[in-house]
């Protein structure tokens, strides 16, 4: 039987009205439904290897394998679901509901801990405002609310801290993958792109960065807990910090083009080894950078004035922490590959095995692959295309997509 946890740190919390229904906003990919009565996808996000992705709909959760071979392998019929976060590939999954008018159980104030291969329910956090993110790893629960961040022991679903943060009604947030470079970035602003860094196990702020002018939309951490990529509202460039050097902790790395003109930013995702960058936005496409390039080869046209405030961090660093003659944001890196989508809603980013595949969650439920080449990148090719809507269990309903 589910243990049903409310916490303490909540009870201070203004009331919720019982007439605000409005949706939870995932950090992620979130679909608003269109008054359309048929199955909608509502969120959808990869896992921490992209080896899986979960979807959220108007009827419950779904669990797929991306690799090695795309299959689905969960699915349980609820009320809506806006939030779903798996722990890489095991059976636990956080699930948040979308709606105060159906079941009361999966309400946007409730957190459901999954067990899936158990098919049950293991335990329910109850929260007094809405749930924006829920973030997961091996050591720690994160999540995420308008102006708290709650902290858990993933082990004892015991609450171990909670941070009052700045309003963050999207509830963007980065949370580490790796259980020993434990981090957490949060906005430190409403006003700017301000990265607050914490520390998850030993529970202290390390740092915090400056990193655009106008304010967050998007973050995502490496999966050594090492590096934090960051993207603005403004949209035009994606920049790169380190996270754990004693001496340039905080430091930025890398700064990528996305583009000149401003953009939404969708998503950003790092490869598994680093060495790449994805981001999608709403123009249609998705750019691949080189994370290890150095960009004082690169285009220089249009460097832009979206430039951190920091005096710290006009002096920009590489790979080896060197200066490049402080010629760094005068040639920003451009993307290395890229590919076209339809515009018209958002899209999700991930990578396939060795760099050599990039993978598309799309807003009407496509999961897309495209085959790349680590060394020439340009436009990629669409290699493969699955359904994750209306798949029956174990079936892998692929479309082979030849040039």
């Amino acid at each position: 039987m589910a243990r049903t946890l409310t916490p303490a740190v909540e009870i201070n919390e203004r009331e919720q009205d019982p007439r605000d229904t409005r949706r939870t906003a995932p950090n992620i990919m979130n679909i608003p439904p269109n008054g359309v009565s048929r199955r909608q996808l509502l969120y959808a996000d990869f896992n921490q290897d992209y080896s899986c992705v979960c979807i959220g709909t108007t009827d419950g959760f779904t669990v797929f394998n991306t690799l090695p071979k795309f299959s689905q392998v969960y699915s349980q019929k609820t009320e809506s679901v806006c939030n779903c976060e798996m722990l890489f590939n095991s059976s636990l999954v956080a699930v948040v509901g979308d709606s105060d008018s159906g079941d009361p159980d999966f309400t946007p104030r409730k957190l459901h801990i999954i067990n899936t291969k158990a098919q049950k329910s293991i335990c329910e956090l109850n929260f007094v405002t809405p749930i924006l993110s829920v973030r997961l790893n091996k050591k720690r629960i994160v999540v995420v609310m308008e102006t708290k961040i709650h902290i858990y022991d993933i082990s004892t679903i015991k609450i171990l801290h909670t941070i009052d943060t700045v309003p963050n009604p999207r509830g963007v947030v980065a949370f580490s993958p790796s259980d020993n470079n434990c981090y957490l970035c949060y906005p430190g602003s409403s006003e700017k792109g301000e990265v607050v860094v914490f520390d998850a196990l030993s529970l202290q702020t390390t740092n915090v960065i400056s990193a655009h002018r106008t304010p967050l939309s998007k973050m995502t951490i490496n999966s050594t807990g090492t590096m934090v990529a960051t993207a603005s509202t403004k949209g035009t460039v994606i920049r790169i910090f380190s996270l754990v050097d004693e001496v340039f902790g905080g430091r930025q790395l890398h700064q990528l083009r996305r583009g000149t003109y401003p953009a939404t930013i969708y998503s950003i995702a790092f490869s598994p080894d680093s060495n790449f960058l994805a981001a999608s936005s709403d123009t249609g496409t998705v750019h691949v950078f080189r994370s290890n390039d150095t960009g004082v080869a690169s285009n220089h046209l249009n460097h832009g004035n979206d430039r951190p405030d920091h005096p710290q961090q006009q002096k920009h660093s590489v790979s080896s922490y060197l200066d490049v003659l402080g010629m760094w944001d005068k040639y920003p890196v451009r993307s290395f590959a890229f590919l076209k989508l339809s515009p018209g809603g958002p899209s999700l980013c991930g990578f396939g095995t060795n760099n050599s595949c990039v993978m598309i969650v799309t807003h009407d439920g496509r999961l897309l692959q495209y085959t790349m080449d680590p060394k020439v990148g340009g436009e990629l090719r669409l290699s493969l295309e699955n359904t994750l809507m209306g798949v029956k269990l174990e079936d892998s309903s692929s479309t082979f997509v030849t040039s």
